[in-house]
């Protein structure tokens, strides 16, 4: 753990010792990691000529397809 914490430092990396079979520190690592995630800047819509496609329910019955 010493020699990791260690390259850790001298590399400018994030070092946290966590266990899968015990949940410990699993949560502050994925806390830590989305704190340094990078920022989405909100993007201005396209106006770009298409089709939009939406969900419609179709309440029909549908006929079996046979082999």
């Amino acid at each position: 753990m010493e020699e990791a914490q260690a390259y850790a430092g001298e590399n400018g990396l994030y070092f946290i010792e966590t266990s899968a079979k015990t949940a410990a520190n699993v949560n502050d690592l994925f806390q830590e990691i989305a704190s340094r995630l990078p920022k989405a800047e909100a993007l201005p819509p396209l106006q770009q000529p298409g089709i939009v496609l939406t969900q419609t329910q179709d309440h029909a019955p549908r006929k079996a397809a046979c082999c």
